[in-house]
């Protein structure tokens, strides 16, 4: 059994709360310019909060990879994520046709059953090919992932290996393999972002290597270095050098920002915010590699543990709970700077969906789905 580590909790608590606030914030967008400071502040924020998946999918990575887990597990954690998907799909679904926002194409005067039979169909479209809200494109992606976890952890068990000599192939290996794969996966698709010519052929692919399964292994290359890493064992000054990595990643990210605005005429501007681009990979590592390190006692311990058992049901609420509070940024901006009112509504939003998860967790049955 892994020892708990709490930084990767508090990288769970972080992202989060940076799903709601890349959710709100990017509303901002609409109404400023590039000319304007709050625009490179909400870009930057962007930036900034696009290693929340990074930093899930290496967790998974790190606590399930090394595992040979029995195959009611496997079936257990498949089971659970559909069932929270349909569960949470048809809570969005009720919602939004409670809130006028799901068009029926019915026409006036249409009978009950129609009615009902147009509200269960644009269910299992919802559900099935749609998608009931734009955060649950890593629902998805997850559930694929956990239905593949058993062929995955046979191929990172080849890699437990601590040298070449080892009957297991080298952790070293892993490394050169993920170096490898970054190129493809990472590498080639961020200098297309400005350079298409560079584009690689479309059918040229690297089997079983893709972005998500790339985060896993980085997660796991660093549970096989977890010693090197002091996984748990505290933070040094000596680390923040990795804070520093950070930033220069994401002053580059934000160069290349401008740098795309410019070549596309204004039209597109953040490409380089996808988590495959390769200074997003670096964000998202470095951050990683620096919580990972964490040792938290006493008080930030403790907020730590209580929080953390919240993060899945928060992130299932997120774009629930930014709809639902909309209007505090619309009126506190007649009051204030745009900036000021929509960080009152990030805070907001977090409370009342760690409040809405606390109250459902109090139920059992509840509980140990989310």
């Amino acid at each position: 059994m892994n020892k708990r580590l709490s930084g990767l909790d508090l990288y769970r608590i972080i992202g989060c709360a940076f799903v709601i606030i890349n959710h709100c914030n990017s509303k901002v967008l609409a109404q400023v310019t590039p000319k304007s400071l709050a625009w490179y502040v909400t870009v930057g924020v962007i930036f900034i909060t696009k290693i929340t998946v990074p930093g899930f999918f290496m967790i998974t990575g790190y606590n399930l990879l090394h595992r040979s887990d029995d195959y009611r597990v496997y079936v257990k954690r498949i089971v659970r994520i559909a069932v929270v998907l349909a569960v949470m799909s048809l809570f969005y679904h009720v919602w939004h046709i409670l809130s006028h926002t799901y068009p029926t194409g019915l026409p006036e005067g249409a009978t009950v059953l129609q009615k009902a039979g147009a509200y269960i169909a644009g269910y299992i479209q919802v559900l099935w090919r749609d998608g009931a809200t734009d955060a649950f494109w890593y629902l998805y992606t997850y559930l694929g992932l956990m239905i593949m976890m058993p062929a995955m952890q046979r191929v990172a068990a080849m890699f437990s290996g601590a040298d070449a000599s080892s009957p297991a192939m080298s952790r070293r290996t892993l490394i050169a393999v993920l170096a490898v794969a970054s190129v493809y996966v990472s590498v080639i698709p961020s200098v297309t972002i400005l350079c298409p010519e560079a584009a690689l052929n479309p059918n040229f692919k690297l089997p079983m290597i893709g972005c998500a399964v790339m985060y896993l292994f980085i997660g796991h290359a660093c549970y096989l270095y977890r010693d090197e890493l002091r996984a748990g064992g505290g933070l040094k000054i000596s680390d923040l050098w990795l804070i520093g990595v950070f930033l220069a990643a994401f002053a580059g990210n934000m160069v290349l920002a401008g740098a795309e605005f410019r070549l596309s005429g204004g039209n597109s501007f953040v490409s380089f915010t996808e988590i495959e681009t390769l200074l997003m990979v670096v964000e998202s590592v470095a951050v990683y590699c620096f919580l990972i390190k964490l040792k938290a006692d006493g008080g930030l311990g403790r907020v730590i543990g209580f929080l953390a058992p919240a993060t899945f049901g928060i992130y299932l609420f997120a774009d629930f709970v930014c709809t639902g509070t909309h209007m505090i940024y619309w009126n506190m901006c007649r009051f204030m700077n745009r900036l000021f009112a929509v960080a009152i509504q990030d805070i907001v939003a977090f409370a009342v969906a760690l409040c809405i998860v606390l109250v459902l967790r109090l139920i059992p049955e509840v509980r140990k789905w989310i």
